[in-house]
């Protein structure tokens, strides 16, 4: 018995969330100038936001003694006439976060289990944990998540799978074909929540119609997020497309005003500026692709990825990125996916970048000296 009475045991064996170091933080630790760090750890927007919402954000500012609408009733209407459906089917939150979480309470508990693929997002597992349901981890197949093996893992006990395209952390993207068979061959019984956090950093073409997604199956929540590719993730905006039914389920237990007035009219603002979503897909595209060839000519082993971030297996993840804070660079370890000799680079500007691999040269060159010796 502790000094709080007898905690739940399966919220006390949920491993606390590892998020990416912050830039002061680490300046504090090692003794270094806050303004010469880079962050390539959580795979934020190196662009910053659209200037559209940062001047929504002003004007926003003025009224932070109000409390915001808990409907969002501007924000559905926005994200309602972008996506071409009813404002009922929209539903904003406190990021997908808040909408991971929030499944996971209505449709799982301790008798209940839920699939995921092997190298998923750790909070899909945190948020099956704390409720005290079953995680059922479906390896992958060649980095890919094995859509027939995760059909096959279904039985009476499943409710709930979490999928991700792209992939984090592994930058994988599932197939629009396989995909619609995979919503298809599931059983009515089963909520598949799709995650598209990374959906814009997809080219138009490869990016999936949800709009086919829903004729197929009503049981789907599709989730998105205004953390990526709008800038806004320290704002904690997110929301999920799905039935109306679906969604007032995960409203009812929604804490009230979990959608800042601020978030909602920055995440507005934004929607409306597509030529800066355009550059940041292009952008990004184009540096992941220079940060991939130079881990193919360094002889790293990386995982083609098609968000904003790539996998790397540089050895001894936690090492090489204790190593890298001591330089001042920033990337996130992944040994808590079952990814020891990986580190996970978020895409950052050039100059971002190519001091990363700088510095990654640097923790190498030392790594190979200190095996000599």
């Amino acid at each position: 018995m502790s000094d709080f009475g007898f905690p739940l045991a399966h919220v006390a064996s949920i491993p606390p969330y590892p998020p990416g170091r912050p830039i002061d933080a680490v300046a504090r630790e090692f003794g270094l100038d806050p303004a010469a760090i880079v962050k390539l750890a959580s795979n934020e927007n190196p662009l910053g936001c659209s200037p559209l919402a940062t001047e929504a954000l002003a004007k926003a500012a003025a009224e932070t003694y109000l409390y915001p609408d808990f409907d969002c009733y501007a924000l559905k209407q926005a994200l309602a006439a972008q996506l071409g459906v009813p404002a009922t089917h929209v539903l904003p939150a406190a990021g997908s976060s808040e909408l991971i979480s929030l499944v996971a309470r209505a449709f799982l508990d301790g008798d209940r289990k839920a699939v995921i693929p092997q190298y998923a997002f750790q909070a899909y597992e945190g948020a099956i944990g704390s409720v005290g349901a079953e995680a059922v981890i479906v390896p992958v197949r060649g980095w890919q998540a094995d859509l027939d093996a995760m059909l096959a893992a279904v039985d009476d006990r499943v409710h709930l799978i979490y999928l991700a395209t792209p992939n984090n952390p592994t930058g994988t993207v599932v197939p629009t074909a396989d995909l619609e068979r995979f919503v298809e061959a599931l059983p009515p019984h089963v909520l598949l929540v799709l995650d598209e956090a990374y959906r814009e950093f997809l080219p138009p073409e490869q990016q999936p119609d949800i709009a086919r997604l829903f004729a197929r199956r009503r049981n789907l929540l599709v989730m998105r997020t205004f953390s990526k590719v709008h800038g806004l993730a320290a704002l904690r905006v997110g929301y999920g497309i799905g039935d109306p039914e679906l969604l007032g389920l995960l409203r009812r237990l929604q804490l009230p005003f979990s959608v800042g007035a601020p978030a909602q009219a920055a995440a507005i603002a934004a929607l409306g500026d597509a030529g800066f979503v355009e550059r940041g897909r292009r952008e990004n595209a184009a540096e992941r692709q220079r940060m991939e060839e130079r881990f193919a000519a360094l002889g790293i082993e990386h995982v083609p990825s098609f968000g904003n971030f790539v996998l790397a297996r540089t050895g001894n993840g936690p090492a090489t990125a204790q190593a890298l804070m001591r330089r001042g660079v920033i990337v996130r370890p992944v040994a808590g996916s079952g990814l020891v000799d990986w580190i996970r680079v978020s895409v950052g500007t050039a100059r971002e970048n190519d001091v990363f691999f700088e510095k990654l040269d640097d923790v190498r060159a030392d790594a190979k000296k200190a095996a000599v010796a």
